[in-house]
């Protein structure tokens, strides 16, 4: 989360922006992934009063293209990875999810093995954040 701090703080809107689509990719926001773009929006440490601007768009999505080309491309690797968390918070990649992260890779000029890398850190992320509960139950 530290790489996203080093965003610019218009910088930090459109990636929330984006991470608002990639939630909504597959037609719905699920609680899982509300609480992790309000999680990201607490660590990303926006203001008040742009968070709530951010909430209206759980039900009225922008468009991840023009929040993207927001973004400085040296950015793209804390883009993608946290895109990649959001479409999986809910327990599986949906194939427009996948789709819409695809295509963020193409906009962003970046290799699809760094999707990949991703898809791979999450896994662990997520694995561990499993192991923390079983081993509290």
């Amino acid at each position: 989360m530290a790489a996203a701090l080093d965003l610019p703080l218009e910088q930090r809107h459109a990636l929330l922006e984006v991470l608002v689509a990639v939630a909504a990719a597959d037609g719905a926001i699920v609680a899982e992934e509300a609480a992790c773009v309000e999680s990201i929006m607490g660590a990303v440490m926006l203001h008040p009063e742009a968070r709530a601007g951010l909430r209206n768009q759980l039900t009225d999505p922008p468009l991840w293209s023009a929040s993207l080309a927001e973004i400085d491309g040296k950015h793209a690797r804390t883009v993608l990875f946290l895109a990649a968390y959001v479409a999986a918070v809910d327990g599986a990649y949906d194939k427009e999810e996948v789709r819409l992260l695809r295509q963020m890779c193409k906009a962003l000029d970046v290799e699809s093995s760094l999707l990949e890398e991703a898809f791979i850190w999450v896994e662990s992320g997520l694995n561990w954040m499993a192991s923390l509960h079983e081993s509290t139950v």
